[in-house]
């Protein structure tokens, strides 16, 4: 007799579809491209945290170099140089346009590699010539390089991009928003703090070249990311047909000004896209209100019943909790509500970016009118409540993404994260100027 077939409740029966093996390692693969990410992200944060306090430290005195504070922490102090910032945005705002595109065109890894290749160079030249006769061209060629390779606005955009191509809806892409925006500002800190530490280990090693070593650490960091990005990051972007790729533009002045046209274009969700990137560009003038805010604080001595310390970390400890807890908690609720839907991924985006901007322009608000009377109570919560409006960011770029997918735009996400990065860097530094005048 022939042997009797298996039956479907016989427990040791063969799966008779299996997972190709090929496809569960791609799923792997997926699974890892986002903490890969948050890597390169970490390091780069780092490096920018080693440069900005070490051109501080070596250029402090310079009158060819106007600083303003930027974060404020226990024994550190970030300083932003006002000059050097506006010449290499100026150079980022005309090329960012031609970075995005050509990260929906040929994949977000090349413009990642890139926008990190241009601080390395920068720092370079600050560590070989910024002190010699050469100094002024020197430096100037650096942030033109810097700005041509993209710079910090085209790396934002970039990393933006690179996680909307990994997040499956606006519910989970909000989340990645905030989960990068934490990611950047900690190791941010982390790089102020190593070089604190290099100019530590330089005194008490009798050592004068400690800033050199700062920069040196920063260099050789920032070289070991441009190495894993090139042979380990894999890339997000899944290859499209050629019909499906965004068009080129006709002229080099298309890309110049992009980050205008990307967001004026003539389409039925206009109105939105543009109050959008109006939002995000409003709330971004009140980026250096928390670290003016928190060092001008700190310095008069106001809330004297908190430890110094203490009053400086609440609010960059608020901040990172938004990002970190209060974010994923409210997706996690929503989800249990009404679902992972793109109706409901929408609905968290847009309530949180309307109440973080609203609570923004609160707190400054009561911040310019109770400002005399700093021991007032309405003084205090406004201070303190300030840090919690982190989420507008997130949120902001995670209601983009979804408004420009539902307009059938999705090949274009990294020209729209060009535009909105490039506006906020705009917008911050504003905002920094402007308290420093």
């Amino acid at each position: 007799m022939p042997p009797s077939q298996p039956t479907e409740t016989e427990p040791l029966l063969a799966r008779s579809d299996p997972i190709p093996p090929n496809e569960s390692e791609e799923a792997l693969q997926d699974s890892l491209k986002l903490p890969k990410l948050l890597f390169v992200v970490a390091v780069a944060s780092i490096c920018r945290g080693i440069s900005m306090y070490s051109r501080y430290e070596s250029f402090r005195y310079s009158p060819q170099f106007w600083f303003t504070a930027w974060v404020e922490l226990p024994g550190l102090t970030i300083n932003m140089e006002l000059w050097s910032t506006f010449a290499s945005l100026v150079v980022s705002f005309a090329s960012v346009g031609w970075w995005s595109a050509f990260s929906d065109r040929r994949g977000r890894k090349p413009v990642l590699f890139f926008s990190l290749l241009g601080p390395v160079i920068l720092d370079f030249i600050f560590l070989t010539i910024a002190k010699s006769s050469l100094h002024d061209d020197a430096i100037s060629v650096g942030l033109i390089i810097e700005g041509l390779l993209g710079g910090f606005p085209t790396f934002a955009a970039v990393v933006h991009a690179y996680a909307s191509d990994l997040s499956p809806s606006t519910l989970s892409r909000t989340v990645m928003f905030g989960a990068i925006q934490a990611a950047a500002f900690i190791f941010f800190i982390v790089g102020g703090y190593f070089g604190v530490l290099a100019d530590w280990a330089s005194d008490l090693l009798g050592l004068r070249q400690g800033k050199n070593f700062a920069y040196s650490l920063g260099i050789i960091l920032a070289s070991s990311n441009l190495t894993y990005v090139y042979y380990t990051l894999p890339e997000s972007l899944v290859p499209l047909q050629l019909e499906d790729l965004p068009p080129a533009a006709n002229s080099t002045l298309q890309y110049i000004f992009a980050p205008f046209s990307t967001l004026l274009r003539k389409e039925p969700s206009r109105r939105k896209i543009f109050f959008l990137a109006a939002s995000t560009v409003i709330y971004s003038w009140t980026l250096a209100l928390g670290p003016n805010l928190v060092k001008s604080t700190s310095d008069a001595g106001y809330f004297s019943f908190l430890p110094r310390w203490l009053l400086v970390i609440i609010p960059s400890v608020a901040g990172v909790l938004t990002w970190l807890c209060i974010i994923p908690a409210l997706a996690s609720l929503v989800k249990r509500t009404y679902g992972d839907t793109e109706t409901s991924g929408r609905l968290l985006a847009k309530s949180l970016a309307q109440n973080s901007v609203l609570l923004a322009a609160l707190c400054t608000l009561g911040i310019l009118i109770f400002g005399g009377v700093r021991s007032s109570p309405l003084y205090g919560l406004f201070f303190f409540l300030y840090p919690l409006s982190v989420g507008a960011l997130p949120a902001l770029y995670a209601l983009a993404a979804s408004y420009w997918l539902a307009l059938g735009r999705g090949a274009e996400l990294g020209a729209l994260f060009g535009a909105l990065s490039i506006w906020v860097s705009w917008g911050g530094y504003m905002s920094v100027s402007s308290i420093f005048s």
